[in-house]
């Protein structure tokens, strides 16, 4: 496009309902080409997730070093929020809900809100339009999951019954 056209377009001689005449098309086409977007974006995350869950159900992270090392666990000997979730994942897709929960609770216990959350994106796509769970997009909400992953970093990380069953059991 020639910049004179849109200087001319963008100028105060023409009505506003001209130019927005003139440009319907082009707003159309850019809003619809966004939605694409957002559907390509998740197509390609779920394409994603299952890739990797088969994965993780055929190689167990414990027994093989290609999956990446806790550098937290690494450096200090102490374990972050997220030790153990890669043997957790593991162990749910086997079905072994006991095992899961005793490398990473924490994983366990956030994967249905996770799984609501991606089934409300899964319903907004399908359904062309912006359908949310309240809860997550509460202010408080990111506060709270704070709070509760900061909680659980220390005292998994406490040497002493009851806490040390939290530990991601190396």
């Amino acid at each position: 496009m020639d910049q004179n056209w849109i200087l001319d377009r963008l100028s105060f001689s023409h009505s506003l309902s001209h130019f927005c005449f003139c440009n319907w098309y082009q707003l159309l086409a850019a809003s619809l080409l966004m939605a694409n977007k957002k559907n390509l974006y998740f197509a390609l995350l779920v394409i994603i997730l299952i890739f990797l869950s088969a994965i993780y159900y055929q190689f167990n992270p414990a027994r093989y070093r290609f999956f990446p090392r806790c550098p937290f666990y690494t450096l200090t000997g102490f374990d972050c929020p997220g030790c153990g979730s890669q043997r957790a994942i593991y162990s749910l897709l086997h079905g072994k809900l006991t095992d899961a929960i005793r490398f990473n609770i924490l994983l366990v216990v956030s994967l249905p809100f996770l799984a609501i959350h991606f089934f409300y994106k899964l319903k907004s796509v399908i359904l062309r339009k912006d359908v949310r769970w309240n809860i997550i997009y509460h202010p408080l909400t990111p506060k709270i999951i704070f709070t509760i992953v900061i909680f659980f970093w220390i005292i998994r990380n406490i040497p002493v019954f009851p806490f040390n069953y939290l530990s991601a059991a190396h």
